[in-house]
């Protein structure tokens, strides 16, 4: 089964995962000619063909979720950086001299033994 798509259509990123998808039932060949992104699907031997309709849905819902995706870009990267923000030490942290490094058994003590 060929299936042609327009260029400005869908996004290639759309185009991969929404192909992506199908590789553990189809062998699936992209090419572009003429402004088109031709998708070329091969059933697995053993395995259920996927339909013209399958593929056209997960190309859809791949399309929803790079909009989604682009959207929310700068909030992500807010709430990111605030949380990576939060978790700055300030001052001087309490740093270990490595006394008790000659201590074998402490060293090898179980954290949960005292519980």
């Amino acid at each position: 089964m060929t299936i042609k798509y327009p260029e400005d259509l869908y996004p290639k990123e759309v185009l991969i995962k929404a192909s992506y998808r199908f590789l553990d039932h189809s062998y699936i060949h992209i090419d572009k000619k003429d402004g088109e992104y031709i998708v070329t699907i091969t059933p697995k031997d053993g395995s259920t063909p996927i339909s013209e309709g399958d593929f056209d849905n997960e190309m859809l819902a791949q399309a929803a979720r790079y909009v989604i995706s682009t959207r929310t870009r700068t909030i992500r990267e807010i709430t990111l950086g605030r949380a990576m923000a939060s978790t700055i030490i300030e001052g001087e942290a309490d740093i270990d001299d490595g006394a008790d490094i000659q201590d074998v058994d402490n060293i090898l003590k179980d954290w949960f033994e005292n519980e």
